[in-house]
């Protein structure tokens, strides 16, 4: 009875902070500066717009600004930091996801098509289902809109970005595709059936009733930060998840054990799979790079959307100093790129804003995703299957 009645006070309270928030701050006082803050500090907030052009912008957000609901403010800042073009330009509130309304499906970009990759059990039926519309608002429709309200630098890192909103009913009120946060929202799928959804709260939704579309998964995906590992009797795997420093296990000795590794055995394939690193200090994997270089064999590198920053800087060094071939999907960072952070807080609501000090003309040679040699197109039934089709293909049991 104590913890039923617990969880009355806790949803009660949760009800009563959504329904006060939009009066817990002097919004047009706090956007206004935040765009000051933003365009006298970031290194070159106006570097795809005119500052006649972002004027008006910031006039056009502002409008009524008192009158939206505390999600929507959200947005509306990220709106107005997505003119900066810069994907490290962001607008982080922590407590944001507590007001956010979901429908019970969770939708990701597969390739270029949108497929339900989990959900409620409820909805079994519809699990690795391609979705085309929202509302009646066309996917493509939709990325056009999202491009206005997320500060990215190319179109990669904006799908990404979506596959965590597009069951955001808050989001897609933002944008007018859900008539509201709390409307039920209908999906439109290739085969022209359709579904109609009541959105919730995030922390309303059962977890332990969630079911995936997936029927397996890649046996070759490594968690940790890095690892080398004989996948077949002549071919070497190696993990590279982040660019830093294991502290149990730090890169120096990772690098003289994979030295000795080389010595002792010749492999006829080398795969770096740096698919899931998000970046940090390129730096240290520059004695794996160093030995790799005199290896004489078949060497890939793989990566895809989730390869950002210094990640990106290992791949190209791969490609053009050790004689790699880059294999998967585009990346979702930009090899030139505004970064090196810096950050302020709002005054009213505490967010925080984070802005790019300075910008990074990493190659002369690249520019936006690094694009891979080999471009291996995503499909649903191998993703969905656990079927690795990058590492498929490096093996030579794919085409």
């Amino acid at each position: 009875m104590k913890t039923k009645l617990s969880k009355l006070i806790i949803t009660l309270l949760i009800l009563i902070t959504f329904i006060i928030s939009p009066l817990l701050s002097n919004r047009a006082d706090e956007f206004e500066f935040m765009k000051e803050v933003v365009e006298k500090n970031h290194k070159n907030f106006f570097n795809t717009v005119s500052k006649e052009e972002c004027e008006e912008e910031y006039k056009r957000l502002s409008s009524n600004i008192d009158g939206i609901s505390y999600t929507d403010y959200y947005f509306v800042l990220s709106s107005f930091l997505a003119l900066s073009n810069d994907s490290h330009t962001s607008l982080e509130a922590g407590d944001i996801y507590s007001y956010f309304m979901y429908y019970p499906l969770q939708l990701n970009y597969v390739g270029d098509k949108v497929y339900v990759v989990s959900g409620l059990s409820d909805y079994k039926d519809y699990m690795g289902k391609e979705v085309t519309a929202i509302n009646g608002v066309n996917i493509k429709v939709i990325e056009e809109k999202v491009s206005l309200v997320v500060p990215h630098d190319n179109t990669v890192y904006l799908k990404l970005w979506l596959n965590n909103q597009l069951n955001n009913t808050s989001f897609l009120s933002f944008i007018d595709v859900a008539d509201s946060d709390k409307a039920p929202v209908t999906l439109t799928f290739s085969d022209g059936k359709n579904v109609s959804l009541s959105p919730t709260l995030s922390q309303e939704i059962d977890r332990d009733d969630i079911i995936s579309a997936f029927s397996s998964y890649s046996p070759y995906i490594y968690q940790g930060y890095y690892r080398a590992m004989e996948i077949r009797d002549d071919v070497l795997l190696i993990s590279y998840n982040t660019c830093s420093d294991n502290p149990s296990y730090p890169m120096k000795n990772f690098a003289s054990d994979l030295k000795k590794a080389l010595k002792e055995k010749k492999y006829s394939k080398i795969i770096v799979d740096l698919r899931y690193n998000g970046g940090g200090n390129s730096a240290v994997l520059d004695p794996v790079i160093k030995l790799l270089k005199k290896e004489k064999c078949s060497k890939y590198a793989l990566i895809g959307e989730n390869t950002f920053s210094s990640a990106i800087l290992n791949a190209v060094s791969l490609k053009d100093d050790a004689d790699f071939t880059l294999v998967g999907t585009p990346t979702g960072g930009s090899i030139n790129h505004y970064g090196e952070l810096k950050s302020f807080t709002l005054p009213e609501t505490g967010w925080e804003v984070y802005y790019s000090s300075k910008y990074f003309k990493l190659s002369k040679k690249y520019d936006g995703s690094i694009i891979p040699d080999v471009y291996i197109e995503k499909d649903a039934e191998s993703y969905f299957s656990g079927i690795d089709k990058e590492m498929e293909y490096c093996l030579g049991n794919y085409f």
